[in-house]
C-alpha cells in the first residue's frame, strides 16, 4: 500500500510539474539578453511626481503609483546580421504570441515602424504593459510597463497630463546615450 501511494504521488508531482507553463517568457528574454552586446536593455527610474503640468489629483497619484518599474530592450539593427535581426523579431513575436499576453491593438509608428500593444493579467488589473515597436531599418525595441493592478483606462487618461518637455528631460538623464541611436539615420555597418 505504502509503495502504490508513493508512487500515486511521485506520478502526481510529475503531472503537476509537466503542467506548468515552460514556454518562453519576455522576462526570461530581457535576462537573456543582458550580457549580449547586441542588445541595450535599460531600467527606467521615473519620478512620477515630477512629469505632470500641474499638481495632480490623488486618485491620479494612486494610478501613477501602480507602476511600480520600466524596462527597456531595444536592439540596433546592423546590416551584416540582418539574418539574426529576423530571428530575433520572430522569437519576440512567438513570445508575445503566447496565451499569457493579451493583444490590445496594433500601430505605426515614425512612418517606417509598427508595433503592438500587449498586456499581461486581467483587463482592468494589468500586471504587465508591453510595447513592442519594430522598424527594419533600424531595429526593435520593447517596453515593459511593471506594476500592480494597473487600470489602463485611468493610466491612459493620466498620460494626458504628462509634461512631454519633463518626460524628455527624465528620460534623457535615465537612458543618455540611447538617443544617439535614433539620431543616427543610416543603421549601424
Amino acid at each position: 500500500m505504502k509503495k502504490k501511494a508513493l508512487y500515486l504521488m511521485t506520478m502526481l508531482a510529475g503531472i503537476i510539474f509537466m503542467s506548468c507553463e515552460q514556454s518562453p517568457s519576455l522576462q526570461k528574454y530581457f535576462v537573456e539578453k543582458m550580457d549580449d552586446s547586441s542588445f541595450l536593455i535599460v531600467n527606467l527610474p521615473i519620478n512620477i511626481d515630477s512629469l505632470f503640468q500641474k499638481d495632480i489629483s490623488t486618485e491620479d497619484r494612486l494610478v501613477a503609483a501602480s507602476i511600480k518599474k520600466l524596462n527597456l530592450l531595444f536592439y540596433r539593427i546592423n546590416k551584416s546580421k540582418k539574418i539574426e535581426y529576423k530571428e530575433e523579431v520572430n522569437r519576440l513575436k512567438s513570445i508575445l504570441a503566447s496565451k499569457r499576453y493579451q493583444h490590445l491593438m496594433d500601430f505605426k509608428a515614425f512612418d517606417k515602424a509598427s508595433g503592438n500593444l500587449l498586456f499581461e493579467g486581467e483587463e482592468n488589473q494589468i500586471e504587465e504593459g508591453i510595447v513592442f515597436v519594430n522598424a527594419e531599418e533600424f531595429g526593435f525595441g520593447v517596453l515593459r510597463i511593471l506594476g500592480d493592478e494597473i487600470n489602463p483606462a485611468a493610466l491612459m487618461k493620466l498620460s494626458k497630463k504628462v509634461d512631454p518637455k519633463q518626460l524628455e528631460k527624465q528620460l534623457k538623464a535615465s537612458v543618455g546615450a540611447l538617443g544617439d541611436i535614433y539620431k543616427s539615420s543610416s543603421p549601424q555597418e
